[in-house]
């Protein structure tokens, strides 16, 4: 196994949804179910309704690729992207399933906005030691 701190980029892939069928199933369902009784009244509005409502659980339902390079952390989503050099990061939050790496020291209501949310997926220990070598040692955690 190659040492992480020399490793040059670590790309990698996460569906969350195929990680869990389960909550994934129960999502579509109850967005197919709300789009249906929107489409009662207006059928037009029911779909446009439903695609909203799995838009907004995008990240959960669909592929996001990542990339840690020397210079930063990409993270590309379905509808967007995301990438923040190590020196943009002042704050990082390391959770069972996914690390957030944030841009404002203090916890703010635009954590949202000026966060990203990084996926493990199946190589939980080596994303996690790769993203801690390039933190700066004034992030805080």
């Amino acid at each position: 196994m190659e040492d992480i701190t020399t490793t040059k980029e670590i790309k990698w892939s996460v569906r969350p949804a195929k990680m869990h069928p389960k909550k994934a199933v129960f999502a579509l369902l109850v967005d197919l179910g709300f789009g249906a009784l929107i489409a009662s009244n207006s059928l037009i509005l029911g779909i446009c309704m439903t695609a909203v409502l799995i838009g907004t659980q995008a990240t959960f339902l669909f592929t996001s690729k990542f990339t840690i390079s020397e210079a930063g952390v990409k993270a590309k989503y379905p509808a967007r992207t995301k990438y923040y050099t190590w020196e943009q990061i002042r704050r990082a939050k390391f959770f069972k399933e996914a690390c957030y790496l944030f841009t404002r020291k203090k916890p703010s209501n635009l954590d949202g906005w000026s966060g990203i949310a990084v996926f493990y997926g199946e190589d939980r220990d080596k994303i996690v030691a790769a993203i801690k070598s390039r933190l700066s040692s004034e992030v805080a955690s």
